[in-house]
C-alpha cells in the first residue's frame, strides 16, 4: 500500500493504548471560547472608548500645561549644554499662569469675568446667518459671533484639531505598550492523508495565550501558555493533547538599560505638550486674525456709507449749483464741474459696493462659512457699535491695558508666558537626553535571559496536568563587545551639534519676542498718536465743510472750494475709521505678543476672573 506524504504538523493517529476517546463537546468548547474572545474584543464601540480617551488625555495635558500656577522662571542656567540631568528625563509639563498681573487689566473699572454671549458647543455648527432687517440688533452678526463661527467652522483650525487628536492618540497606544499587553491565537489544521481504500484524516487545535510587560528600566517579562489537541476525524478519538506554560524575563544591563528604554514615552508625552501650547497659540492667533479681518470688513462697510453721504452731498451742490446759474449768480463751469464731481462720486460708490463684496467672500473663507451664505453690510455691527461697546467694557481685549505702556515690564510678562519660548527651553532638555541616549547606543550589550517551563506528561492526555518535576530552568547571560560603533560614534557627535541647535533657537526665539513685545508697544503707542490725530483732523473737516457751505450759500466761495471740503470730510472719516480699527488690532497683537490672550472653548476672548484689582 502506497502512502502520500503526511504534514509534519500532523501526528497519524495510532492504536496506541494511551490514546483515550474525548467527548466532542471538548471541541466545541474550545470553538465557542475562541468566538466569545473575538466578539469580546470587537470594535462595535471602539472609536467612541478611543474618543474619549483621547479627550481625557488632552484635557489632563491643557490642565497641566496651562492651567493655573506660578510663572516659569527662566534663567542663563536653563540653557547651559550641562550633563543631561535627572529632571531632563521627567515628561512633567510646566504649567502656564492664568492669571494676569494688575498691568494686563484693562483700563475699565469692573473688567467682565465671562464671555460676551452663550454660544454652541463645538461639536455643533451654527446656523448660516439670516437676513435681517437693518434695525433689528439681535441678529447681527457681530465681532463675537465670528470668533464663534471661525472656531467652528475654520478649515485651519479643524486641522490643528487633528493634528492635536493624532498626537494624543500616539500617546495612547504607547502607554498601552506599557501596561500588561495580552494576546490570544487560536490555530486548526485539518490533514487527509489519501490512501487506496481508505482515508486517514486528522485535525489539530492550537490555543495559545501570552502576556508581556515591559520593564521600566529595560527589559521584557513574558509568560505564554499553549495547548495543543489532535484528534482523528474519522474514529473521534484524541491522537495527543498536552500544555506548556512558559515565564521568561529579559534585562539590558548596560546598551539599552536605564531611562533609554523609555524614550518613545517620553518623547510622546513631551510632544503631546508641545503640540497643546502650539494649538492654543494657534486659537489665540486665529481670535487676532479674524478679528483683524473682521475690522477691516467693517472699513469696507464703513467706506460705503460714508459714499453714500458724500454722494447724497455732490447732489445736493449740483441742484445748488444749476438752480445758482438759472439764477445767473454761477457760471455754466461751476455746474459742470459739480456734475462731473456727482458722477465721480457715483462711480466711487458703485466700486465700494464691489469692494466690500469682495471683502466679505474674503472674510467668509477666513472664518470657513460657505461664500453663498448672505453676509450684507445690514448684518454687520458699525465701528461706531463696537467702540461703544469697548467703552463699556464688553470686550475686554479690546481695552489699552496699563502695561501697553511699559516695555519693560510687558517684555518680563512675555518672556514668562509665551508657549513658544517655553517649547523651546524644553527643547534644549530634549537635545540633552538626546545626548544621553547617543552615549547609552556606545556601550556594549550584556543582558541577561531567563526562562522558567512547565509541560503536562507526555504520557497523559490532560491538558491541565502539569508535571512539575519536568520544570525546566535556563539562564543565559550575553555580551556583545562592540567592535565597529561608527554610527553611533556619528550619532553621538549630531546629539551634540543639536543640543547647540536648540540653544542658538532658543536664544533666536528669546529675541524675536523681545522685537514683537517692542513693536506691539510702540505700534500701541502709534496708533494712539494716530487716533488723536484723526479726531482733531475729522474735527477739523467738519468745520471746514460747514463754513464752505455757508460760504458758497453766500455767493463767496465757487463749487470747487466746496467740493475741496467735502473730499477732506471723506479722507478724514476713512482716516478715522482706520485709526480705530488699527488701535483695536494693535491691542490685539500686543496681547498675542505678551501671551495675555485668553479664550473659551468657544473661541471667545474674555477677561480672567482671578485678575488682580
Amino acid at each position: 500500500m502506497t502512502h502520500h506524504a503526511r504534514s509534519p504538523q500532523l501526528a497519524r493517529p495510532t492504536s496506541d493504548p494511551r490514546i483515550r476517546r474525548r467527548p466532542a463537546g471538548l471541541l466545541c468548547f474550545i470553538l465557542l471560547a475562541g468566538l466569545a474572545a473575538t466578539l469580546a474584543t470587537g470594535c462595535q464601540h471602539l472609536a467612541d472608548r478611543t474618543d474619549r480617551r483621547v479627550s481625557a488625555i488632552i484635557a489632563e495635558r491643557q490642565q497641566a500645561a496651562l492651567g493655573a500656577s506660578p510663572p516659569v522662571t527662566m534663567s542663563a542656567a536653563d540653557v547651559d549644554a550641562a550633563t543631561p540631568s535627572r529632571t531632563a528625563y521627567v515628561p512633567v509639563p510646566r504649567p502656564v499662569s492664568t492669571t494676569l498681573p494688575a498691568d494686563f487689566v484693562p483700563e475699565s473699572e469692573e473688567p467682565p469675568a465671562a464671555p460676551l454671549v452663550t454660544t454652541p458647543s463645538l461639536s455643533s455648527k451654527p446656523a448660516a446667518p439670516p437676513e435681517a432687517a437693518p434695525d433689528d440688533q439681535s441678529d447681527l452678526f457681530t465681532l463675537t459671533d465670528a470668533l464663534a463661527y471661525a472656531q467652528a467652522n475654520q478649515r485651519a483650525y479643524q486641522t490643528a484639531k487633528e493634528e492635536l487628536y493624532l498626537r494624543a492618540l500616539a500617546l495612547t497606544l504607547e502607554r498601552h505598550l506599557w501596561t500588561p499587553v495580552f494576546a490570544s491565537r487560536l490555530r486548526t489544521v485539518y490533514g487527509n492523508f489519501g490512501q487506496i481504500r481508505d482515508f486517514d484524516q486528522a485535525m489539530r487545535f492550537v490555543a495559545e495565550l501570552s502576556a508581556s510587560q515591559r520593564l521600566p528600566y529595560g527589559g521584557e517579562f513574558t509568560a505564554k501558555a499553549i495547548s495543543t489537541l489532535i484528534r482523528d476525524v474519522g474514529r473521534s478519538i484524541t491522537a495527543s493533547e498536552g500544555s506548556t506554560v512558559e515565564l521568561g524575563v529579559r534585562v539590558p544591563f548596560l546598551r539599552g538599560a536605564g531611562h533609554v528604554a523609555q524614550e518613545d514615552l517620553i518623547r510622546l508625552e513631551r510632544e503631546l505638550t508641545y503640540q497643546v501650547r502650539s494649538f492654543e497659540r494657534f486659537r489665540r492667533r486665529q481670535l487676532v486674525d479674524v478679528a483683524s479681518a473682521y475690522f477691516d470688513l467693517l472699513r469696507a462697510k464703513q467706506s460705503v456709507l460714508d459714499s453714500q453721504v458724500s454722494l447724497e452731498r455732490r447732489e445736493v451742490t449740483l441742484e445748488r449749483a444749476r438752480a445758482f446759474e438759472q439764477a445767473g449768480l454761477r457760471s455754466p463751469l461751476d455746474t459742470q464741474r459739480a456734475e462731473f464731481e456727482y458722477l465721480s462720486a457715483d462711480n466711487r460708490l458703485e466700486r465700494a459696493r464691489e469692494d466690500f463684496r469682495a471683502a466679505a467672500d474674503r472674510f467668509k473663507l477666513a472664518i470657513g462659512m460657505p461664500v453663498e451664505e448672505p453676509l450684507n453690510e445690514e448684518r454687520l455691527e458699525d465701528i461706531e457699535s463696537i467702540e461703544a461697546q469697548v467703552t463699556a467694557g464688553h470686550y475686554p481685549l479690546l481695552l489699552r491695558p496699563p502695561a501697553a505702556g511699559d516695555e519693560s515690564r510687558a517684555l518680563a510678562f512675555a518672556t514668562q508666558h509665551r508657549l513658544d519660548l517655553l517649547t523651546g527651553n524644553d527643547r534644549i532638555d530634549d537635545a540633552r537626553r538626546g545626548v544621553a541616549i547617543a552615549q547609552n547606543t556606545l556601550l556594549p550589550n550584556l543582558d541577561l535571559e531567563s526562562t522558567v517551563s512547565w509541560e503536562t506528561d507526555p504520557g497523559h492526555n490532560r491538558l491541565a496536568d502539569f508535571s512539575f518535576d519536568r520544570t525546566t530552568w535556563r539562564s543565559e547571560l550575553l555580551l556583545d563587545l562592540p567592535l565597529e560603533r561608527m554610527a553611533e560614534r556619528n550619532r553621538y557627535r549630531a546629539s551634540l551639534v543639536d543640543v547647540r541647535r536648540a540653544q542658538r533657537n532658543y536664544q533666536d526665539t528669546v529675541e524675536r519676542i523681545r522685537v514683537d513685545v517692542r513693536s506691539a508697544v510702540n505700534q500701541i503707542r502709534l496708533e494712539d498718536r494716530s487716533l488723536q490725530i484723526q479726531q482733531e483732523n475729522l474735527a477739523v473737516a467738519n468745520r471746514r465743510l460747514e463754513f464752505a457751505q455757508h460760504q458758497y450759500d453766500d455767493g463767496k466761495l465757487d463749487v470747487r472750494e466746496l467740493l475741496d471740503a467735502e473730499d477732506a470730510w471723506t479722507s478724514a472719516r476713512n482716516g478715522l475709521n482706520l485709526a480705530k480699527t488699527s488701535r483695536w488690532q494693535a491691542l490685539l497683537n500686543f496681547r498675542l505678543a505678551t501671551e495675555t490672550l485668553r479664550i473659551d472653548e468657544n473661541g471667545m476672548q474674555y477677561a480672567p476672573a482671578d485678575i488682580s484689582p
